[in-house]
């Protein structure tokens, strides 16, 4: 099987979240049954919706030195917890020595499989203002509905004063107003377009049909790799 390398720290959780993921969806019976996975864990790379908006540093610099550790660690193909640092994947491309898995292709691709042309998208303020999402599944024909200004804001105040901050009392009634608002616009599924999203669903026992991006990504890399795949979706 091919070794799966994991450019983390995007943030900790969420790696350990698609770490977990990986290893639930492997249809294996025993430890040598499973694939191995080599994680950078890489907290220093600067944030992403900062960089995106130009507040903050390029996360390039970072995200290159944790590719590079990973392949010369021994991985075969790279993917990353964090849906918004793959705005910068075409700067990343170049450099790159092993095949990357796109998280975003991978979600559109499965959305076909499941014939769903019409979703909404929870993410953070930088996936939003990047339209990366927007412009991969144009070419696949699904169309993406996405909150307004004030919806935005409220999506990311989520994933940052509640999951990433730890807060297990946030108040979920703002973003319950969001998915009501994108559903009366045609969106049944809802994409949870950041990796800290499904943790936010989870931890706040949020109903709806979601498709989580990051199980996805699990799913797909535990095929690419070669393992047989328990699917979740």
């Amino acid at each position: 099987m091919k070794t799966i390398g994991i450019i983390g720290g995007m943030g900790p959780m969420a790696t350990v979240d698609l770490l977990r993921k990986i290893i639930l969806s492997t249809n294996a019976q025993k430890d040598q049954d499973h694939i191995h996975v080599i994680v950078d864990n890489n907290t220093s790379i600067p944030d992403r919706s900062e960089a995106i908006w130009g507040k903050g540093p390029s996360p390039v610099s970072q995200l290159l030195q944790s590719a590079d550790r990973l392949t010369d660690a021994g991985a075969d193909f790279l993917i990353m917890s964090c849906n918004t640092a793959h705005f910068f994947l075409p700067k990343l491309q170049p450099h790159l020595r092993v095949p990357f898995l796109n998280m975003i292709e991978e979600t559109a691709k499965y959305c076909v499989s499941k014939q769903i042309h019409h979703v909404g998208l929870l993410a953070s303020g930088g996936t939003y203002t990047s339209g990366i999402y927007n412009k991969i599944f144009a070419k696949f024909n699904i169309n993406v509905s996405v909150p307004d200004d004030a919806g935005k804001e409220i999506c990311h105040k989520i994933i940052f004063e509640g999951v990433k901050a730890g807060n297990d009392n946030y108040s979920t009634q703002p973003f319950q107003s969001v998915l009501q608002k994108m559903r009366q616009e045609g969106a049944a599924s809802f994409i949870l377009g950041c990796t800290e999203m499904p943790l936010a669903i989870k931890t706040y026992n949020i109903a709806g049909h979601f498709i989580d991006a990051t199980q996805v990504l699990a799913e797909s890399a535990v095929r690419f790799a070669g393992a047989p795949c328990k699917s979740y979706l």
